[in-house]
C-alpha cells in the first residue's frame, strides 16, 4: 500500500475533496494501514492490501459522505468510536475534519496500545486513545459529551444503541455500521433508541455499495440505568419506553 494508491480509491469513490479538508490524510491512512498489517495484535482478518482499504477506509469514509448527505445535524464538537479495535471506522472519519476532537475506546489493551501507538505515527494530537469497557465508561466523565459517535461490529444492533447513546449530548448522532437490517429488527432498534431517549433517522443508500448504517438522533436525556451491565444488554434489549416530548 502507499500514498498515491490510497489517493486513487479516494478519488474512485468520489471522496477527492478531502484532501482539501487534511492534506496529509492519505500519508496518515498509508502509515496507519501499513502498521496494522505489521501488527501482531489480532487486530483485523483481513490481509489483502486492497481489502483492507477498501473495508477499513473507503467503506466508512463513503458511510461518512451518506450522513453529509442525509443533511443531519452534525455540529462541529468531539466524536467518540465505540469498540474502536483496530481504528476503523473511527480513525479514518476523525483524519477527515483535524481540528474535531476524538476518542477511540476499545476494552482491549492490546487495541488501545496500538491506536496510541498509530495517532502518535501521524501526529494526529485531536485524537485521543482511552481503554475502557464501554458500558462502564459511559457512567463516568464521559456520558453525554459527544455530539457523534459511531461504532461497527461491536454488539448487535440494539446492544449498539445502548452502548452508543449514553455518551451524546442532546442533539447528537449515532451511526452504526450494521449491514442490512430486517423489518423486524429495525422494529426492535426503533424500541430501544426510544427507550435511549432517540429516534431513528433513515438515510439513503441506494446507489452504493455500502452496507447498512443505523442512525438515532438524540431528542432526551438517556436513563441513568443505562448503559446496563453487560450480562445485562446480553440478555436483550431493554423494555420499550417512549420519552414523554415534553420533558427533554
Amino acid at each position: 500500500m502507499d500514498e498515491r494508491r490510497i489517493q486513487h480509491a479516494l478519488d474512485a469513490a468520489g471522496l477527492a475533496y478531502l484532501a482539501e479538508l487534511n492534506p496529509h490524510i492519505a500519508a496518515q491512512l498509508d502509515t496507519w494501514l501499513r502498521m496494522l498489517s505489521r501488527s501482531e495484535r489480532n487486530l483485523t482478518a483481513i490481509r489483502d492490501a486492497e481489502a483492507a482499504l477498501h473495508k477499513h477506509v473507503v467503506e466508512p469514509l463513503v458511510g461518512r459522505d451518506q450522513l453529509i448527505a442525509a443533511d443531519l445535524p452534525l455540529p462541529h464538537g468531539p466524536m467518540i468510536d465505540i469498540g474502536s479495535g483496530n481504528g476503523s471506522p473511527g480513525l479514518p472519519i476523525a483524519l477527515c475534519e483535524p481540528t474535531r476532537p476524538a476518542v477511540l475506546l476499545d476494552a482491549r489493551a492490546g487495541a488501545a496500545s496500538f491506536l496510541s501507538d498509530v495517532t502518535a505515527a501521524i501526529g494526529a494530537e485531536q485524537i485521543s486513545v482511552r481503554c475502557g469497557r464501554a458500558e462502564e465508561a459511559a457512567h463516568r466523565e464521559l456520558r453525554e459529551t459527544f455530539v457523534l459517535a459511531v461504532s461497527r461490529a461491536t454488539a448487535p444492533p440494539p446492544a449498539a444503541l445502548e452502548l452508543t447513546l449514553p455518551y451524546l449530548q442532546l442533539g447528537g448522532v449515532a451511526a452504526i455500521w450494521t449491514g442490512t437490517l430486517s423489518a423486524d429488527a429495525l422494529r426492535v432498534c426503533a424500541e430501544t433508541a426510544a427507550s435511549l431517549g432517540a429516534v431513528l433517522t433513515p438515510i439513503d443508500s441506494t446507489g452504493t455499495d455500502q452496507p447498512g448504517i443505523l442512525v438515532a438522533t438524540k431528542q432526551h436525556h438517556t436513563d441513568g440505568q443505562f448503559p446496563r451491565r453487560w450480562k445485562q444488554i446480553r440478555r436483550g434489549p431493554p423494555a420499550p419506553t417512549f420519552p414523554d416530548a415534553r420533558n427533554p
